[in-house]
């Protein structure tokens, strides 16, 4: 009985297959007849980049395609996300089924059509003032009209707290002309700064002062030196209430107190409560930034700018629309702790994508549980981020005989 069962299947399924031969040999004896000319001298031409098949008058010469496979193509707003990744048009071919000009064609169009960063950011941010800047710039790969070496310049003004481009300006090459634009539209915007840090370059800093009178001036050395006065408390004791104390006074005396309001408003608490109460997840973050500093903190941003900007990335004709929509990304994509830097600035956690961004969407603001660890991990970030601005010290010298902790 059951050997009778399996030879009945393979019957059945023996059938429907001779069936479908003799369909697509009656198809194929079909004689064509081209639908421009009527002619019947028709031959095969290939198939196009989805399959389906392509047929060629000998007589008028024209092709076309009699039956047309659907082809499901992806969200431009995926393929402009991929592109921004660091693809080239010929790798997203496959993606989109379509050739690398086309592919080109709709990343452009999109670009050309999202919001400007500036512009959004302004719509978006309230509190303009900050406790430290970054100005740091970047030469890139770019054929433009007026570039004589292929190569432009991209100069850029970052929160340190946050790492946030808060303004940008692009230019042929490195001047001082380039960063007093950039800064005198920062002022224009409302945007205030107390300090700013830079490479050491004499016309950045000249830029600076004459556009920001009452700042100071820092040199990236600072930074260095902050790491290692961190990385030293860190290795005396992991857990300890003078960091805790020390990362409550930063944050106390950074301009932006979005976050102890948001906190007060929603949970009763403040960044105090919350660092105090949970101190290892201050300092495990903390740690975090310190061994990873290459990644996750400003010279990931500008290492991520790089990569996407290499030679073989080499851009052709009007660098901002490609330039704007990478740093829109890159503050509105989700970073190793869950949080945009879009989300940090505002030190309220939301949601934001690119895509978002791209239909000028604002920030969807999520509403935790009172003990959610994400909002004690979002806290703690904020803590880690603020002890971590290079304005800070505890002039401790870095020697055992002079530590505090022991």
């Amino acid at each position: 009985m059951h050997l009778t069962g399996i030879l009945c299947i393979i019957r059945v399924v023996f059938c429907h297959y001779c069936q479908k031969l003799m369909i697509e040999t009656k198809n194929e004896n079909k004689v064509l007849t081209c639908i421009y000319c009527k002619s019947t001298q028709v031959i095969k031409h290939g198939k196009t980049s989805t399959g389906n098949k392509r047929y060629r008058c000998r007589v008028c010469g024209k092709t076309w395609v009699l039956e047309k496979k659907e082809v499901k193509r992806p969200d431009v707003s995926v393929l402009v996300n991929e592109y921004l990744k660091g693809k080239t048009c010929r790798d997203l071919v496959e993606l989109f089924h379509s050739s690398p000009l086309r592919v080109n064609q709709k990343v452009r169009e999109f670009l050309d059509e999202v919001p400007e960063w500036e512009e959004y950011l302004d719509m978006v941010l309230d509190n303009r003032n900050f406790r430290l800047v970054y100005l740091v710039g970047k030469s890139f790969a770019c054929a433009c009209q007026g570039t004589s070496n292929n190569t432009m310049f991209l100069a850029l003004a970052v929160d340190a707290l946050s790492n946030v481009v808060i303004g940008y300006e692009i230019w042929k090459k490195d001047n001082i002309n380039i960063w007093q634009k950039l800064l005198e539209r920062m002022k224009s915007r409302g945007y205030k700064a107390t300090t700013f840090m830079t490479n050491g370059s004499k016309h950045i800093e000249e830029a600076a002062l004459s556009v920001y009178n009452d700042a100071s001036l820092r040199i990236f050395y600072h930074k260095a030196y902050r790491d290692k006065e961190l990385a030293c408390c860190l290795s005396r004791i992991n857990i300890n209430n003078k960091l805790v104390n020390d990362a409550i006074k930063a944050y106390d005396v950074i301009h932006n107190h979005n976050l102890n309001k948001y906190l007060v408003l929603h949970y009763g608490k403040s960044v105090k409560d919350i660092i105090t109460k949970k101190p290892e997840i201050f300092s495990r973050r903390l740690r975090e930034r310190l061994d990873n500093k290459g990644k996750i903190r400003i010279e990931g941003l500008i290492s991520d700018f790089q990569f996407r900007f290499e030679k073989f990335h080499m851009l052709k004709g009007n660098p901002i629309p490609v330039i704007n929509g990478w740093i829109a990304k890159a503050m509105t994509d989700e970073q190793y702790h869950g949080f945009s830097r879009l989300s940090l600035l505002l030190q309220v956690p939301c949601k934001i994508s690119f895509k978002d961004y791209a239909c000028g969407n604002l920030p969807e603001t999520i509403d935790y549980s009172e003990n959610s660890e994400d909002l004690d991990s979002f806290v703690a970030e904020i803590a880690a981020r603020a002890i971590h601005i290079p304005i800070f010290y505890s002039r401790c010298e870095m020697k055992i005989d002079k530590c505090s902790l022991i």
